[in-house]
């Protein structure tokens, strides 16, 4: 699996037709934003940006908590000292999010096995079990998201703002009610890592999930306070459905078009909550771009501790 990755990162017509593909997706995405931010009028947005430091600051722990926890997470797997590997971390998360989701993943697998002591295999498994314990973390919280809106009968506004929305929730709730149950039943069968490992993986995703929604409203709730919270919750089970769905290139600017979508359903002026969304969409990209370049200096020889023999 992991020389199959290395051979088709080396195609070039491969890496071509991925690079067409990638910036074909992201043209489209932004000439949607710009048709959304245009019907508002962009003098209006950009004089509506979020003028709260706090928005910044609740956006860098968002942005932040995604590789910090999978630092955490493969420093418990494979004893990686991954105070000196910060790097590939962020770039795991700018794959991930900027370019296609679990291409994060692919890059994380070839760099482990260009710099690591441990077999394909290994790393194969290691991965795979650490996805399928945040998946677990991802869809319980999507799952409680979902009953708790149809249960106050709000889910009909995602549906309303987004035909696409009546298979995206659909995928979602299947793959909850399926891999969870599934993964706590043959968790055996299903992970190679021992039960106290798994149970403190399973912790840090969770733990980052948490992180991440209330940074998340809570950057939202100071730059535009007039929104109530239930409204949030509802941008919030959007958010984690059509993160659910696999595959999805350039998460970062879907999410931003996502809350341009749903701005008729906020009791808030449409031009402040396209400068918050524009500003985040923005700053998504532009964190990207510049923690990807910082991110991809030379890294220095990976050190690892005798643990990563147990993983």
């Amino acid at each position: 699996m992991i020389e199959g990755l290395q051979r088709l990162k080396d195609s070039e017509a491969a890496s071509l037709a991925l690079k067409i593909l990638q910036g074909g997706f992201v043209l489209a995405v932004v000439l949607f934003l710009a048709n959304k931010l245009e019907a508002v009028g962009w003098e209006e947005v950009l004089t509506s940006l979020p003028s709260t430091p706090w928005f910044y600051v609740f956006f860098a722990i968002m942005y932040f908590a995604y590789p910090l926890a999978e630092q955490t997470v493969y420093r418990l797997i494979w004893g990686l000292d991954t105070k000196r590997h910060t790097g590939v971390f962020l770039r795991m998360r700018v794959y991930n999010f900027a370019v296609l989701s679990y291409s994060g993943e692919a890059f994380l697998a070839l760099w482990a096995r260009k710099n690591l002591k441990l077999r394909g295999g290994q790393i194969f498994s290691s991965i795979k079990d650490s996805n399928i314990l945040s998946s677990l973390a991802s869809n319980s919280f999507t799952i409680i998201l979902l009953v708790s809106l149809f249960a106050t009968d709000q889910l009909h506004f995602i549906t309303d703002a987004n035909a696409d929305f009546h298979l995206y929730l659909a995928l979602a709730f299947l793959v909850g009610i399926i891999l969870v149950p599934a993964v706590i039943h043959f968790r055996k069968h299903i992970l190679s890592l021992e039960g106290d490992t798994v149970r403190s993986v399973f912790l840090v995703h969770l733990a980052r999930q948490i992180t991440v929604l209330v940074a998340q409203t809570a950057m939202w709730s100071v730059a535009v306070p007039e929104v109530p919270v239930d409204t949030w919750l509802l941008l919030l089970t959007a958010q984690m459905v059509l993160t659910r769905i696999p595959f999805l290139p350039n998460t970062d600017l879907l999410l931003a078009g996502l809350g341009l979508s749903l701005m008729s359903y906020m009791a808030a002026p449409e031009a402040k909550l396209a400068g918050m969304f524009f500003a985040a969409g923005v700053l998504g990209q532009v964190f990207n771009v510049f923690i990807f370049i910082l991110a991809s200096l030379p890294l220095p020889p990976a050190r690892q501790r005798p643990a990563a023999e147990n993983a």
